[in-house]
């Protein structure tokens, strides 16, 4: 049982994390920083861009994030093998983180240029 819960504990906070920041791109609060977001060339060229990008991919970015968290579940019930439930739910948040990047990127590149930072 300690392995399902020393499993489950991380997916669950990791999952808890992502619906944070997918929640806080959704309402285009999430701020140009060092830490969490989708660091592409178009969404890091202006504040504008960083949000717009990350709007457009809050979606996926969420998805990704209930992907961990019902692999969390999924390891709390296959005990001794919960890191087939890691497996999974970390390939999950890898595709889905991808195909929000994309998104962000195609987002943000309509956004027009910083003149600042020109």
């Amino acid at each position: 049982m300690i392995i399902a819960i020393s499993t489950a504990v991380p997916l669950l906070l990791a999952g808890l994390l992502v619906q944070w920041a997918a929640y806080r791109s959704a309402r285009g609060t999430l701020p140009l920083n060092f830490w969490i977001g989708i660091r592409t060339s178009a969404t890091l060229r202006s504040e504008d861009a960083w949000r717009t990008g990350h709007a457009a991919a809050a979606v996926p970015i969420s998805v990704g994030g209930v992907g961990l968290i019902v692999a969390a579940a999924a390891a709390l019930f296959l005990g001794e093998q919960a890191i087939v439930a890691a497996m999974f739910g970390c390939a999950w948040i890898v595709v889905w983180l991808i195909v929000a990047s994309d998104v962000a990127g195609k987002a943000a590149a309509t956004v027009g240029e910083d003149p600042a930072r020109s």
